[in-house]
Protein backbone atom coordinates (compact mmCIF):
# COMPACT_ATOMS: atom_id res chain seq x y z
CA UNK A 1 0.00 0.00 0.00
CA UNK A 2 1.41 3.40 -1.05
CA UNK A 3 0.03 6.60 0.39
CA UNK A 4 1.05 10.11 1.29
CA UNK A 5 0.04 11.76 4.57
CA UNK A 6 0.76 15.47 4.86
CA UNK A 7 -0.68 18.48 6.69
CA UNK A 8 -2.65 20.88 4.52
CA UNK A 9 -4.75 23.93 5.17
CA UNK A 10 -8.13 24.24 3.44
CA UNK A 11 -6.73 26.78 0.99
CA UNK A 12 -4.26 24.18 -0.30
CA UNK A 13 -7.04 21.61 -0.75
CA UNK A 14 -9.97 23.60 -2.11
CA UNK A 15 -8.23 26.31 -4.16
CA UNK A 16 -6.49 23.90 -6.56
CA UNK A 17 -8.04 23.04 -9.92
CA UNK A 18 -9.55 19.80 -8.70
CA UNK A 19 -12.96 18.50 -7.85
CA UNK A 20 -13.81 16.32 -4.88
CA UNK A 21 -16.50 13.69 -5.30
CA UNK A 22 -18.31 12.06 -2.38
CA UNK A 23 -18.89 8.44 -3.50
CA UNK A 24 -22.14 6.53 -3.14
CA UNK A 25 -20.96 4.41 -0.22
CA UNK A 26 -20.59 7.43 2.08
CA UNK A 27 -23.19 8.00 4.75
CA UNK A 28 -25.56 10.91 4.32
CA UNK A 29 -24.77 14.35 5.69
CA UNK A 30 -25.43 13.83 9.38
CA UNK A 31 -24.03 16.74 11.38
CA UNK A 32 -26.46 18.22 13.85
CA UNK A 33 -26.37 21.12 16.26
CA UNK A 34 -23.79 19.62 18.64
CA UNK A 35 -21.18 19.09 15.88
CA UNK A 36 -21.90 22.46 14.25
CA UNK A 37 -21.56 24.32 17.55
CA UNK A 38 -18.35 22.49 18.40
CA UNK A 39 -16.67 23.44 15.12
CA UNK A 40 -17.91 27.04 15.26
CA UNK A 41 -16.76 27.45 18.86
CA UNK A 42 -13.32 26.09 17.95
CA UNK A 43 -13.03 28.49 15.00
CA UNK A 44 -13.91 31.51 17.16
CA UNK A 45 -11.67 30.35 19.99
CA UNK A 46 -8.67 30.58 17.66
CA UNK A 47 -9.35 34.21 16.70
CA UNK A 48 -7.98 36.81 19.16
CA UNK A 49 -7.68 40.57 19.28
CA UNK A 50 -4.61 42.08 20.91
CA UNK A 51 -4.46 45.29 22.94
CA UNK A 52 -3.87 47.35 19.80
CA UNK A 53 -7.05 46.06 18.18
CA UNK A 54 -5.22 43.76 15.75
CA UNK A 55 -6.91 40.42 14.99
CA UNK A 56 -4.67 37.38 15.50
CA UNK A 57 -5.42 33.97 13.98
CA UNK A 58 -4.10 30.62 15.28
CA UNK A 59 -3.70 27.32 13.49
CA UNK A 60 -6.21 24.62 14.41
CA UNK A 61 -6.25 20.93 13.43
CA UNK A 62 -9.66 19.50 12.50
CA UNK A 63 -8.81 15.88 11.67
CA UNK A 64 -7.93 13.59 8.80
CA UNK A 65 -9.21 13.53 5.23
CA UNK A 66 -8.70 10.44 3.07
CA UNK A 67 -8.69 10.96 -0.70
CA UNK A 68 -8.50 8.37 -3.45
CA UNK A 69 -6.69 9.27 -6.67
CA UNK A 70 -3.37 10.59 -7.94
CA UNK A 71 -2.16 14.17 -8.24
CA UNK A 72 -2.71 14.21 -11.99
CA UNK A 73 -6.42 13.35 -11.61
CA UNK A 74 -8.98 16.11 -12.11
CA UNK A 75 -11.35 14.41 -9.67
CA UNK A 76 -10.42 12.91 -6.30
CA UNK A 77 -12.77 10.70 -4.32
CA UNK A 78 -13.49 11.70 -0.70
CA UNK A 79 -13.27 8.43 1.19
CA UNK A 80 -13.31 10.06 4.62
CA UNK A 81 -13.93 13.69 5.57
CA UNK A 82 -17.06 14.59 3.63
CA UNK A 83 -18.85 16.04 6.67
CA UNK A 84 -16.08 18.58 7.31
CA UNK A 85 -15.64 19.46 3.63
CA UNK A 86 -19.40 19.93 3.28
CA UNK A 87 -19.62 22.21 6.32
CA UNK A 88 -16.57 24.27 5.29
CA UNK A 89 -18.10 24.70 1.82
CA UNK A 90 -21.30 25.93 3.49
CA UNK A 91 -19.43 28.45 5.63
CA UNK A 92 -17.41 29.83 2.71
CA UNK A 93 -20.51 30.10 0.54
CA UNK A 94 -22.40 32.05 3.21
CA UNK A 95 -19.38 34.32 3.84
CA UNK A 96 -19.21 35.03 0.10
CA UNK A 97 -22.90 35.95 -0.05
CA UNK A 98 -22.71 38.16 3.05
CA UNK A 99 -19.63 39.96 1.68
CA UNK A 100 -21.52 40.61 -1.54
CA UNK A 101 -24.46 42.05 0.42
CA UNK A 102 -21.93 44.18 2.33
CA UNK A 103 -20.77 45.54 -1.08
CA UNK A 104 -17.43 43.75 -1.05
CA UNK A 105 -18.01 42.04 -4.41
CA UNK A 106 -14.31 41.51 -5.13
CA UNK A 107 -13.61 39.27 -2.14
CA UNK A 108 -17.01 37.62 -2.51
CA UNK A 109 -16.31 36.63 -6.13
CA UNK A 110 -12.81 35.47 -5.21
CA UNK A 111 -14.19 33.08 -2.56
CA UNK A 112 -16.91 31.82 -4.87
CA UNK A 113 -14.64 31.14 -7.85
CA UNK A 114 -11.74 29.81 -5.80
CA UNK A 115 -13.43 27.57 -3.21
CA UNK A 116 -17.02 26.88 -4.28
CA UNK A 117 -16.79 26.37 -8.04
CA UNK A 118 -14.24 26.18 -10.81
CA UNK A 119 -14.78 28.34 -13.89
CA UNK A 120 -14.28 26.37 -17.11
CA UNK A 121 -14.56 27.01 -20.80
CA UNK A 122 -17.52 24.75 -21.45
CA UNK A 123 -20.57 26.17 -23.19
CA UNK A 124 -22.91 23.76 -21.43
CA UNK A 125 -25.94 25.87 -20.50
CA UNK A 126 -26.86 23.47 -17.66
CA UNK A 127 -23.64 24.37 -15.82
CA UNK A 128 -23.89 28.15 -16.23
CA UNK A 129 -24.39 30.41 -13.22
CA UNK A 130 -26.42 33.63 -13.06
CA UNK A 131 -23.56 35.59 -14.69
CA UNK A 132 -23.51 33.31 -17.73
CA UNK A 133 -20.27 31.65 -16.62
CA UNK A 134 -19.85 27.90 -17.01
CA UNK A 135 -18.97 26.46 -13.63
CA UNK A 136 -18.20 23.11 -12.04
CA UNK A 137 -18.82 22.61 -8.33
CA UNK A 138 -15.67 21.85 -6.31
CA UNK A 139 -17.49 19.40 -4.02
CA UNK A 140 -19.92 17.01 -5.66
CA UNK A 141 -21.87 13.90 -4.77
CA UNK A 142 -22.09 10.91 -7.08
CA UNK A 143 -25.69 10.45 -5.88
CA UNK A 144 -28.21 12.95 -4.55
CA UNK A 145 -26.18 16.17 -4.69
CA UNK A 146 -28.69 18.46 -6.40
CA UNK A 147 -30.07 19.95 -3.21
CA UNK A 148 -26.58 20.72 -1.85
CA UNK A 149 -25.72 22.31 -5.19
CA UNK A 150 -28.84 24.51 -5.29
CA UNK A 151 -28.76 25.60 -1.66
CA UNK A 152 -25.04 26.16 -1.16
CA UNK A 153 -23.07 26.24 -4.39
CA UNK A 154 -25.03 28.89 -6.26
CA UNK A 155 -23.82 32.45 -6.31
CA UNK A 156 -27.08 33.71 -4.82
CA UNK A 157 -29.33 32.27 -2.12
CA UNK A 158 -31.83 29.59 -3.11
CA UNK A 159 -35.22 28.74 -1.64
CA UNK A 160 -34.89 25.03 -2.49
CA UNK A 161 -37.06 22.95 -0.16
CA UNK A 162 -35.70 19.83 1.58
CA UNK A 163 -37.30 16.54 0.56
CA UNK A 164 -35.74 14.06 3.01
CA UNK A 165 -33.94 13.82 6.37
CA UNK A 166 -30.49 14.46 4.91
CA UNK A 167 -31.65 17.58 3.11
CA UNK A 168 -33.33 18.81 6.29
CA UNK A 169 -29.99 18.46 8.12
CA UNK A 170 -28.23 20.35 5.32
CA UNK A 171 -30.85 23.10 5.56
CA UNK A 172 -30.43 23.23 9.36
CA UNK A 173 -26.64 23.53 9.06
CA UNK A 174 -26.95 26.36 6.52
CA UNK A 175 -29.43 28.18 8.77
CA UNK A 176 -27.08 27.71 11.74
CA UNK A 177 -24.15 29.37 9.95
CA UNK A 178 -26.31 32.09 8.38
CA UNK A 179 -27.32 33.15 11.89
CA UNK A 180 -23.80 32.84 13.31
CA UNK A 181 -22.32 34.93 10.48
CA UNK A 182 -24.77 37.82 10.69
CA UNK A 183 -23.34 41.23 11.57
CA UNK A 184 -24.21 41.52 15.25
CA UNK A 185 -23.39 37.99 16.52
CA UNK A 186 -20.20 37.78 14.43
CA UNK A 187 -18.87 41.22 15.31
CA UNK A 188 -19.78 40.75 18.97
CA UNK A 189 -17.84 37.46 19.07
CA UNK A 190 -14.71 38.68 17.27
CA UNK A 191 -14.51 42.31 18.39
CA UNK A 192 -15.53 41.40 21.97
CA UNK A 193 -18.11 44.16 22.06
CA UNK A 194 -21.81 44.41 22.79
CA UNK A 195 -22.29 47.44 20.58
CA UNK A 196 -25.60 47.83 18.77
CA UNK A 197 -24.00 49.92 16.01
CA UNK A 198 -21.35 47.87 14.22
CA UNK A 199 -20.32 49.54 10.96
CA UNK A 200 -19.99 48.13 7.46
CA UNK A 201 -16.20 48.22 7.97
CA UNK A 202 -16.50 46.27 11.23
CA UNK A 203 -18.56 43.61 9.52
CA UNK A 204 -16.20 43.45 6.55
CA UNK A 205 -13.25 43.02 8.91
CA UNK A 206 -14.93 40.16 10.81
CA UNK A 207 -16.12 38.33 7.69
CA UNK A 208 -12.60 38.49 6.27
CA UNK A 209 -11.16 37.24 9.58
CA UNK A 210 -13.43 34.19 9.50
CA UNK A 211 -12.65 33.65 5.80
CA UNK A 212 -8.90 33.70 6.44
CA UNK A 213 -9.24 31.54 9.54
CA UNK A 214 -11.12 28.85 7.63
CA UNK A 215 -8.91 28.83 4.54
CA UNK A 216 -5.43 29.48 5.95
CA UNK A 217 -5.51 28.32 9.56
CA UNK A 218 -7.76 25.24 9.61
CA UNK A 219 -5.49 22.26 9.01
CA UNK A 220 -6.13 18.61 8.17
CA UNK A 221 -3.86 15.65 7.57
CA UNK A 222 -4.57 14.73 3.97
CA UNK A 223 -4.03 11.06 3.24
CA UNK A 224 -3.85 10.50 -0.52
CA UNK A 225 -4.02 6.95 -1.85
CA UNK A 226 -3.83 6.06 -5.52
CA UNK A 227 -5.94 2.90 -5.30
CA UNK A 228 -9.59 2.84 -4.23
CA UNK A 229 -9.26 -0.39 -2.23
CA UNK A 230 -6.34 1.00 -0.24
CA UNK A 231 -8.35 4.12 0.52
CA UNK A 232 -11.23 2.02 1.82
CA UNK A 233 -8.79 0.06 4.00
CA UNK A 234 -7.34 3.24 5.52
CA UNK A 235 -10.86 4.58 6.06
CA UNK A 236 -11.72 1.36 7.90
CA UNK A 237 -8.61 1.46 10.09
CA UNK A 238 -9.20 5.10 11.04
CA UNK A 239 -12.72 4.25 12.14
CA UNK A 240 -12.25 0.67 13.33
CA UNK A 241 -12.88 1.47 16.98
CA UNK A 242 -16.03 3.40 16.25
CA UNK A 243 -14.45 6.75 17.09
CA UNK A 244 -16.12 8.50 14.18
CA UNK A 245 -18.45 6.01 12.52
CA UNK A 246 -20.88 3.35 13.66
CA UNK A 247 -20.74 -0.32 12.75
CA UNK A 248 -23.44 0.36 10.16
CA UNK A 249 -21.34 3.03 8.44
CA UNK A 250 -18.40 0.63 8.26
CA UNK A 251 -20.61 -2.19 6.97
CA UNK A 252 -22.04 0.12 4.33
CA UNK A 253 -18.52 1.10 3.30
CA UNK A 254 -17.54 -2.55 2.85
CA UNK A 255 -20.75 -3.45 0.99
CA UNK A 256 -20.44 -0.57 -1.49
CA UNK A 257 -16.77 -1.30 -1.96
CA UNK A 258 -17.73 -4.78 -3.17
CA UNK A 259 -20.95 -3.96 -5.06
CA UNK A 260 -19.44 -1.96 -7.91
CA UNK A 261 -22.07 -2.31 -10.65
CA UNK A 262 -23.87 1.02 -11.10
CA UNK A 263 -25.25 0.71 -14.65
CA UNK A 264 -28.00 0.70 -15.78
CA UNK A 265 -28.94 1.24 -12.12
CA UNK A 266 -27.01 1.35 -8.88
CA UNK A 267 -28.72 -1.67 -7.34
CA UNK A 268 -26.67 -1.63 -4.15
CA UNK A 269 -27.62 1.95 -3.37
CA UNK A 270 -31.26 1.36 -4.32
CA UNK A 271 -31.52 -1.57 -1.92
CA UNK A 272 -29.69 0.19 0.91
CA UNK A 273 -31.86 3.30 0.58
CA UNK A 274 -35.01 1.16 0.49
CA UNK A 275 -34.03 -0.55 3.75
CA UNK A 276 -33.13 2.77 5.38
CA UNK A 277 -36.35 4.46 4.27
CA UNK A 278 -38.64 1.59 5.29
CA UNK A 279 -37.10 1.42 8.76
CA UNK A 280 -37.34 5.19 9.08
CA UNK A 281 -41.09 5.07 8.44
CA UNK A 282 -41.58 3.02 11.62
CA UNK A 283 -38.88 4.72 13.72
CA UNK A 284 -36.47 1.77 13.70
CA UNK A 285 -32.70 2.08 13.20
CA UNK A 286 -30.45 0.24 10.76
CA UNK A 287 -28.33 -0.87 13.70
CA UNK A 288 -31.23 -2.56 15.49
CA UNK A 289 -32.45 -4.25 12.32
CA UNK A 290 -29.09 -5.54 11.09
CA UNK A 291 -28.11 -6.75 14.55
CA UNK A 292 -31.46 -8.57 14.85
CA UNK A 293 -30.91 -10.10 11.40
CA UNK A 294 -27.39 -11.17 12.36
CA UNK A 295 -28.63 -12.77 15.59
CA UNK A 296 -31.17 -14.73 13.57
CA UNK A 297 -28.56 -16.12 11.15
CA UNK A 298 -25.08 -16.23 12.71
CA UNK A 299 -25.22 -16.04 16.49
CA UNK A 300 -25.31 -13.69 19.43
CA UNK A 301 -23.14 -10.53 19.39
CA UNK A 302 -23.22 -7.19 21.15
CA UNK A 303 -23.86 -4.05 19.12
CA UNK A 304 -20.18 -3.09 19.30
CA UNK A 305 -19.21 -6.45 17.77
CA UNK A 306 -21.43 -6.13 14.70
CA UNK A 307 -18.89 -4.87 12.19
CA UNK A 308 -16.08 -7.16 13.33
CA UNK A 309 -18.39 -10.17 13.08
CA UNK A 310 -19.61 -9.10 9.65
CA UNK A 311 -16.07 -8.61 8.34
CA UNK A 312 -14.85 -11.89 9.80
CA UNK A 313 -17.71 -13.78 8.16
CA UNK A 314 -17.35 -12.33 4.67
CA UNK A 315 -13.57 -12.91 4.76
CA UNK A 316 -14.00 -16.52 5.89
CA UNK A 317 -13.32 -18.73 2.81
CA UNK A 318 -15.64 -21.40 4.22
CA UNK A 319 -18.56 -19.00 4.59
CA UNK A 320 -21.12 -18.52 1.84
CA UNK A 321 -21.78 -14.95 2.95
CA UNK A 322 -20.43 -12.19 0.73
CA UNK A 323 -21.01 -8.45 0.84
CA UNK A 324 -23.36 -8.83 -2.15
CA UNK A 325 -25.35 -11.70 -0.66
CA UNK A 326 -25.53 -9.93 2.69
CA UNK A 327 -27.16 -6.90 1.07
CA UNK A 328 -29.56 -9.12 -0.87
CA UNK A 329 -30.60 -10.95 2.29
CA UNK A 330 -31.16 -7.92 4.51
CA UNK A 331 -33.08 -6.35 1.62
CA UNK A 332 -35.24 -9.44 1.34
CA UNK A 333 -35.87 -9.69 5.10
CA UNK A 334 -36.52 -6.05 6.01
CA UNK A 335 -40.24 -6.38 5.26
CA UNK A 336 -40.44 -9.32 7.69
CA UNK A 337 -38.71 -7.24 10.35
CA UNK A 338 -41.20 -4.42 9.84
CA UNK A 339 -44.06 -6.88 10.31
CA UNK A 340 -42.51 -7.75 13.69
CA UNK A 341 -41.44 -4.30 14.87
CA UNK A 342 -44.55 -2.45 13.70
CA UNK A 343 -47.30 -4.97 12.94
CA UNK A 344 -50.45 -3.61 11.33
CA UNK A 345 -53.61 -4.71 9.52
CA UNK A 346 -51.98 -4.15 6.12
CA UNK A 347 -49.33 -6.77 6.96
CA UNK A 348 -51.74 -9.37 8.32
CA UNK A 349 -54.98 -8.56 6.49
CA UNK A 350 -56.51 -12.02 6.21
CA UNK A 351 -58.94 -13.19 8.89
CA UNK A 352 -56.90 -16.29 9.74
CA UNK A 353 -53.82 -14.06 10.27
CA UNK A 354 -55.46 -11.98 12.99
CA UNK A 355 -53.98 -14.09 15.84
CA UNK A 356 -50.50 -13.38 14.42
CA UNK A 357 -51.20 -9.65 14.36
CA UNK A 358 -52.57 -9.74 17.91
CA UNK A 359 -49.63 -11.67 19.33
CA UNK A 360 -47.00 -9.46 17.67
CA UNK A 361 -48.86 -6.30 18.72
CA UNK A 362 -49.09 -7.47 22.31
CA UNK A 363 -45.40 -8.39 22.49
CA UNK A 364 -44.60 -4.83 21.37
CA UNK A 365 -47.03 -3.53 24.01
CA UNK A 366 -44.75 -5.12 26.60
CA UNK A 367 -41.76 -3.18 25.12
CA UNK A 368 -39.94 -6.45 24.45
CA UNK A 369 -37.47 -6.82 21.57
CA UNK A 370 -35.36 -9.83 22.60
CA UNK A 371 -37.53 -12.44 20.82
CA UNK A 372 -37.32 -10.64 17.47
CA UNK A 373 -34.43 -12.72 16.01
CA UNK A 374 -36.33 -15.92 16.83
CA UNK A 375 -39.58 -14.53 15.39
CA UNK A 376 -37.70 -13.34 12.29
CA UNK A 377 -36.47 -16.89 11.69
CA UNK A 378 -40.01 -18.23 12.14
CA UNK A 379 -41.45 -15.79 9.60
CA UNK A 380 -38.58 -16.47 7.20
CA UNK A 381 -39.43 -20.19 7.26
CA UNK A 382 -43.10 -19.44 6.58
CA UNK A 383 -42.14 -17.23 3.63
CA UNK A 384 -39.46 -19.42 2.07
CA UNK A 385 -40.62 -22.95 2.91
CA UNK A 386 -44.10 -22.93 4.40
CA UNK A 387 -44.36 -26.73 4.43
CA UNK A 388 -41.83 -26.82 7.28
CA UNK A 389 -44.01 -24.73 9.61
CA UNK A 390 -47.81 -24.72 9.59
CA UNK A 391 -49.50 -21.42 10.29
CA UNK A 392 -51.27 -22.98 13.28
CA UNK A 393 -47.88 -23.89 14.77
CA UNK A 394 -46.59 -20.37 14.10
CA UNK A 395 -49.62 -18.91 15.89
CA UNK A 396 -49.24 -21.25 18.86
CA UNK A 397 -45.56 -20.32 19.18
CA UNK A 398 -46.23 -16.58 18.99
CA UNK A 399 -49.04 -16.83 21.54
CA UNK A 400 -46.72 -18.74 23.86
CA UNK A 401 -44.12 -15.96 23.51
CA UNK A 402 -46.82 -13.39 24.23
CA UNK A 403 -47.89 -15.12 27.45
CA UNK A 404 -44.30 -15.68 28.55
CA UNK A 405 -43.26 -12.06 28.09
CA UNK A 406 -46.43 -10.77 29.72
CA UNK A 407 -45.47 -12.70 32.84
CA UNK A 408 -41.70 -12.32 32.62
CA UNK A 409 -41.33 -8.70 31.46
CA UNK A 410 -44.60 -6.81 31.72
CA UNK A 411 -45.68 -8.01 35.16
CA UNK A 412 -42.64 -9.39 36.97
CA UNK A 413 -40.00 -7.17 35.30
CA UNK A 414 -37.39 -9.90 35.48
CA UNK A 415 -33.90 -9.52 34.03
CA UNK A 416 -33.16 -11.30 30.72
CA UNK A 417 -30.27 -13.33 32.24
CA UNK A 418 -29.18 -14.98 29.00
CA UNK A 419 -32.58 -15.14 27.32
CA UNK A 420 -31.48 -12.83 24.49
CA UNK A 421 -28.48 -15.02 23.63
CA UNK A 422 -30.60 -18.17 23.82
CA UNK A 423 -33.14 -16.67 21.44
CA UNK A 424 -30.27 -16.18 18.99
CA UNK A 425 -29.20 -19.81 19.41
CA UNK A 426 -32.70 -21.06 18.59
CA UNK A 427 -33.08 -18.57 15.73
CA UNK A 428 -29.84 -19.75 14.11
CA UNK A 429 -30.95 -23.37 14.47
CA UNK A 430 -34.23 -22.55 12.74
CA UNK A 431 -32.35 -20.86 9.90
CA UNK A 432 -30.58 -24.14 9.06
CA UNK A 433 -33.39 -26.60 9.86
CA UNK A 434 -34.40 -28.54 6.76
CA UNK A 435 -37.34 -30.67 7.89
CA UNK A 436 -40.62 -30.33 9.77
CA UNK A 437 -39.23 -32.50 12.54
CA UNK A 438 -36.15 -30.27 12.92
CA UNK A 439 -38.26 -27.12 13.11
CA UNK A 440 -40.67 -28.72 15.58
CA UNK A 441 -37.75 -29.85 17.78
CA UNK A 442 -36.14 -26.39 17.80
CA UNK A 443 -39.42 -24.71 18.75
CA UNK A 444 -39.96 -27.27 21.52
CA UNK A 445 -36.45 -26.66 22.86
CA UNK A 446 -37.10 -22.92 22.86
CA UNK A 447 -40.45 -23.15 24.66
CA UNK A 448 -39.08 -25.63 27.21
CA UNK A 449 -36.21 -23.27 27.97
CA UNK A 450 -38.59 -20.34 28.45
CA UNK A 451 -40.87 -22.38 30.69
CA UNK A 452 -37.91 -22.98 33.00
CA UNK A 453 -37.22 -19.22 33.05
CA UNK A 454 -40.82 -18.19 33.72
CA UNK A 455 -41.82 -16.76 37.13
CA UNK A 456 -43.74 -18.90 39.59
CA UNK A 457 -47.47 -18.44 40.17
CA UNK A 458 -46.80 -16.87 43.56
CA UNK A 459 -44.28 -14.41 42.12
CA UNK A 460 -46.60 -13.53 39.23
CA UNK A 461 -49.52 -12.81 41.53
CA UNK A 462 -47.40 -10.77 43.95
CA UNK A 463 -45.96 -8.67 41.12
CA UNK A 464 -49.39 -8.20 39.57
CA UNK A 465 -50.62 -6.73 42.85
CA UNK A 466 -47.50 -4.59 43.34
CA UNK A 467 -46.31 -3.45 39.91
CA UNK A 468 -49.42 -2.67 37.86
CA UNK A 469 -50.67 0.86 38.46
CA UNK A 470 -52.34 3.70 36.56
CA UNK A 471 -52.77 7.24 37.86
CA UNK A 472 -51.88 10.80 36.93
CA UNK A 473 -48.16 10.44 37.72
CA UNK A 474 -47.94 6.90 36.28
CA UNK A 475 -49.58 6.90 32.84
CA UNK A 476 -47.02 4.77 31.01
CA UNK A 477 -48.79 1.49 31.77
CA UNK A 478 -52.01 2.39 29.99
CA UNK A 479 -51.54 -0.03 27.07
CA UNK A 480 -50.59 -2.81 29.45
CA UNK A 481 -53.69 -2.26 31.59
CA UNK A 482 -55.88 -2.21 28.47
CA UNK A 483 -54.29 -5.55 27.52
CA UNK A 484 -55.16 -6.94 30.96
CA UNK A 485 -58.77 -5.78 30.67
CA UNK A 486 -59.02 -7.22 27.16
CA UNK A 487 -57.81 -10.55 28.54
CA UNK A 488 -60.33 -10.43 31.39
CA UNK A 489 -63.13 -9.52 28.96
CA UNK A 490 -62.32 -12.42 26.66
CA UNK A 491 -62.26 -14.78 29.64
CA UNK A 492 -65.64 -13.44 30.77
CA UNK A 493 -67.40 -13.82 27.41
CA UNK A 494 -65.34 -16.87 26.34
CA UNK A 495 -64.63 -15.44 22.87
CA UNK A 496 -61.88 -13.39 21.23
CA UNK A 497 -64.21 -11.00 19.43
CA UNK A 498 -63.50 -7.84 21.38
CA UNK A 499 -60.62 -5.39 21.06
CA UNK A 500 -60.59 -2.27 23.24
CA UNK A 501 -59.93 0.34 20.56
CA UNK A 502 -62.24 2.95 22.04
CA UNK A 503 -61.72 2.39 25.73
CA UNK A 504 -60.48 4.68 28.50
CA UNK A 505 -59.56 3.77 32.06
CA UNK A 506 -61.97 4.80 34.81
CA UNK A 507 -60.89 5.22 38.42
CA UNK A 508 -63.81 3.96 40.49
CA UNK A 509 -62.56 5.75 43.58
CA UNK A 510 -61.67 9.25 42.40
CA UNK A 511 -58.01 10.21 41.95
CA UNK A 512 -58.67 13.37 43.96
CA UNK A 513 -59.84 11.76 47.22
CA UNK A 514 -59.19 8.00 47.17
CA UNK A 515 -56.31 6.20 48.91
CA UNK A 516 -53.04 7.13 47.09
CA UNK A 517 -51.85 3.55 47.61
CA UNK A 518 -54.79 1.92 45.86
CA UNK A 519 -56.22 4.58 43.55
CA UNK A 520 -54.16 3.36 40.57
CA UNK A 521 -54.28 -0.36 41.28
CA UNK A 522 -56.24 -2.79 39.11
CA UNK A 523 -58.90 -3.24 41.79
CA UNK A 524 -59.87 0.43 41.44
CA UNK A 525 -59.84 0.53 37.63
CA UNK A 526 -62.57 -0.17 35.12
CA UNK A 527 -62.62 -0.05 31.28
CA UNK A 528 -65.17 2.42 29.91
CA UNK A 529 -65.76 4.30 26.70
CA UNK A 530 -64.67 7.94 26.82
CA UNK A 531 -68.22 9.34 26.91
CA UNK A 532 -69.28 7.28 29.92
CA UNK A 533 -66.03 7.98 31.72
CA UNK A 534 -66.48 11.73 31.18
CA UNK A 535 -70.06 11.66 32.48
CA UNK A 536 -68.98 9.89 35.69
CA UNK A 537 -66.57 12.68 36.69
CA UNK A 538 -65.95 12.56 40.47
CA UNK A 539 -69.34 11.16 41.47
CA UNK A 540 -69.66 8.71 44.39
CA UNK A 541 -70.31 5.07 43.47
CA UNK A 542 -74.10 5.49 43.75
CA UNK A 543 -73.94 8.26 41.15
CA UNK A 544 -71.58 6.34 38.86
CA UNK A 545 -73.49 3.05 38.72
CA UNK A 546 -76.33 4.37 36.51
CA UNK A 547 -73.70 5.60 34.05
CA UNK A 548 -71.79 2.29 34.21
CA UNK A 549 -74.94 0.37 33.22
CA UNK A 550 -74.77 2.03 29.79
CA UNK A 551 -71.67 -0.04 28.99
CA UNK A 552 -71.97 -3.29 27.04
CA UNK A 553 -68.68 -4.68 28.34
CA UNK A 554 -69.11 -7.86 30.34
CA UNK A 555 -66.57 -6.69 32.92
CA UNK A 556 -68.59 -3.56 33.61
CA UNK A 557 -71.88 -5.47 33.70
CA UNK A 558 -70.43 -7.86 36.29
CA UNK A 559 -69.13 -4.96 38.34
CA UNK A 560 -72.56 -3.28 38.33
CA UNK A 561 -74.24 -6.53 39.33
CA UNK A 562 -71.78 -7.24 42.15
CA UNK A 563 -71.99 -3.70 43.56
CA UNK A 564 -75.62 -2.69 42.85
CA UNK A 565 -76.51 -2.27 46.52
CA UNK A 566 -73.33 -0.38 47.56
CA UNK A 567 -73.72 3.38 48.06
CA UNK A 568 -69.97 3.96 48.41
CA UNK A 569 -66.65 2.48 47.29
CA UNK A 570 -63.84 2.06 49.81
CA UNK A 571 -60.29 0.73 50.05
CA UNK A 572 -61.47 -2.67 51.26
CA UNK A 573 -63.64 -3.04 48.16
CA UNK A 574 -60.70 -2.15 45.90
CA UNK A 575 -58.42 -4.61 47.75
CA UNK A 576 -60.92 -7.45 47.37
CA UNK A 577 -61.47 -6.77 43.67
CA UNK A 578 -57.72 -6.57 43.18
CA UNK A 579 -57.31 -10.00 44.73
CA UNK A 580 -60.12 -11.43 42.57
CA UNK A 581 -58.54 -10.07 39.36
CA UNK A 582 -55.13 -11.43 40.34
CA UNK A 583 -56.63 -14.89 40.95
CA UNK A 584 -58.37 -14.92 37.55
CA UNK A 585 -55.26 -13.86 35.66
CA UNK A 586 -53.01 -16.26 37.54
CA UNK A 587 -55.35 -19.15 36.77
CA UNK A 588 -55.49 -18.14 33.12
CA UNK A 589 -51.74 -17.74 32.57
CA UNK A 590 -50.71 -20.83 34.53
CA UNK A 591 -53.09 -23.41 33.07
Amino acid sequence: MRFDASPFNMNSILSVEKRYEIPRNQREFSWERIQLEELWTDVLRNIDMDNDGVIKLHEYFIGTIVLSGVDSDDVLEVVDGQQRLSVITMMLSIISRYLRKNRNEGTADNIYKKFIVTINNSLDRNSMNSDGESVIQKLTRSVGGEYFKKLIQGKEESDAKPANDEEKKIRYAVTFFKRALRKKPLCSAILKSNSENFTKADYDLCLNAIYKMITNYLYVVRIAVDRGDDAYDIFEVLNARGINLSSIDLIKNKVFQSCTVTFPEDEARRKWVYIYDQLGLIGESMTDYIRCWWLSKYGYIGEDQLYRSFKREILNPESQLTADSFLDEIYSDVDLYIKIASPSQKHWNLSHQKPILDALTNINTFNVTVPRPFILSLLRIRRDNARLLKQADLINTLQFLERFHFKFNAVCRMRPSGIDSKYSVFAVKLSVDTSKADVRTTILEATDFLKRKAPSERMFKDCLLKNIEYKEDKLSQRKLIIYIFETLEMLAVNTKELKYHMVSIEHIGSQSNFSPTYVGKLGNLLPLCFDINRDCENLPLAGKLPEYTRSRLELVKQFCSDNASKPTWNVGDAQQRQEDIANILTSSFFL
